[in-house]
C-alpha cells in the first residue's frame, strides 16, 4: 500500500496520529484524490472523525473540495449517511415547507425529484409534509405529495 492509500485508510478509521504522520513525510497527499475525486478529507468527514478533519484542515486540506463523482464536498459526505436513512437539514426541510405553504409548484417538484424521501417526511415542527400539502388545498401540491 502506497502512502497515499494509507492516508484514506487512516482517515476512514479516524485515526489521527497515522493522518499526521504521513502528512508529516508526503504534506503534499493532503489535497490528493482517489480514482473518484475524494480527498482523505471527504472519508474522514463521512466517518465524522473531527480530530482527523481537523488535522486535515489544519495541514491545508481544501474544505470545499468536490468530488469527482457526485460533485460533493466534504460536508455534504458527512450528512450522506444520515440521509439514506431520511435525515435532512432543517434548511432543506424549511425552505420546502416554505414551498408548500406558498404554492410554489415547481419548487416542490425540485425539491421532491432531489429528495423524494420528503413525502414521507415531517417538518421542523413535527407536521407531516402530506399534511401542509391539505393545508395548502392546491391540487398540484397535493397530486405531488401523493394526496
Amino acid at each position: 500500500m502506497n502512502a497515499f492509500e494509507r492516508l484514506i485508510e487512516a482517515a476512514k478509521q479516524g485515526n489521527v496520529d497515522e493522518v499526521s504522520a504521513i502528512l508529516g513525510r508526503h504534506g503534499d497527499l493532503v489535497n490528493q484524490r482517489d480514482e473518484t475525486g475524494a480527498t482523505a478529507l471527504h472519508y474522514a468527514a463521512l466517518g465524522g472523525h473531527r480530530s482527523v478533519v481537523r488535522e486535515l484542515a489544519k495541514r491545508g486540506a481544501e474544505i470545499n473540495a468536490t468530488d469527482g463523482q457526485y460533485g460533493a464536498t466534504p460536508a455534504g459526505w458527512a450528512i450522506e449517511y444520515l440521509r439514506e436513512m431520511g435525515g435532512f437539514l432543517a434548511i432543506e426541510l424549511s425552505d420546502f415547507a416554505h414551498a408548500i405553504k406558498h404554492g410554489d409548484v415547481e419548487w416542490v417538484k425540485r425539491f421532491l425529484n432531489r429528495f423524494p424521501g420528503l413525502r414521507e417526511a415531517r417538518d421542523t415542527d413535527g407536521t407531516p409534509f402530506r399534511e401542509l400539502a391539505r393545508q395548502s388545498a392546491n391540487p398540484q401540491i397535493l397530486e405531488l405529495l401523493g394526496k
